[in-house]
């Protein structure tokens, strides 16, 4: 099953590297408000990816990170599909849930089981906790709910993530709000990828936090 899977991840990012090639990437990479810079022969392009910068050189597709962390195929198709996907649409500054993100209504269900329900999970009665992994990926302290900060995981993609704690009356509840732009930079089916790569950091750099303390 892993390896069917890998199949076709490979194939999408196949077409996602032809898509770019035969574009003008160098107008798509604009859009992207993304860094590059030029030799004879190959273009070197510079990605913030989180609390990282990914180095992808162009035409061959090859990705270093600076933290030499393992750049995952899955994060290169997100990658590309953003660069691919950016209309260079300012940011409104104007937030949206995800079920009111056009088309998306429909898979909300999924995306509170992958998403939201493990932020609820970690962090329903650690506020600071929340706080933390927030500063730890770069993020800026919002003053929505009990604790809220916005993360960038690629240029024009802000996502601000809002915990509410549990108290006597009700249980935890977690809010991800996304730009009104949103889908002029990600296909629809990624939104909810980039989603969980979110959610999944966050819980990680709070129990990187947190690991020598016993608290999380």
């Amino acid at each position: 099953m892993e390896l069917k899977k890998q199949k076709v991840y490979k194939q999408v990012y196949d077409e996602a590297c032809r898509m770019l090639l035969n574009s003008n990437y160098e107008e798509r990479l604009t859009n992207a408000r993304l860094n590059y810079s030029k030799t004879s022969t190959a273009i070197e392009v510079e990605i913030p990816f989180f609390n990282e910068s990914i180095f992808m050189t162009l035409p061959d597709f090859s990705f270093r990170g600076l933290k030499g962390s393992n750049i995952t195929l899955v994060s290169k198709i997100i990658i590309l599909h953003y660069i691919n996907t950016a209309s260079g649409r300012p940011l409104t500054n104007e937030l949206i849930p995800y079920e009111d993100i056009p088309g998306c209504r429909h898979y909300k269900y999924v995306f509170e089981k992958r998403v939201i329900k493990p932020l609820m999970t970690a962090f329903g009665t650690n506020r600071d906790a929340f706080k933390e992994a927030g500063e730890a990926l770069m993020g800026t302290r919002e003053d929505y709910g009990d604790a809220s900060f916005t993360i960038y995981p690629l240029t024009m993609i802000p996502m601000t993530f809002i915990l509410w704690e549990a108290d006597e009356e009700f249980p935890p509840s977690v809010r991800i709000l996304f730009d009104t732009t949103i889908s002029s930079y990600l296909p629809l089916e990624d939104i909810t990828v980039i989603s969980k790569m979110a959610s999944s950091r966050i819980i990680k750099a709070a129990r990187l936090r947190y690991a020598e303390e016993d608290l999380f």
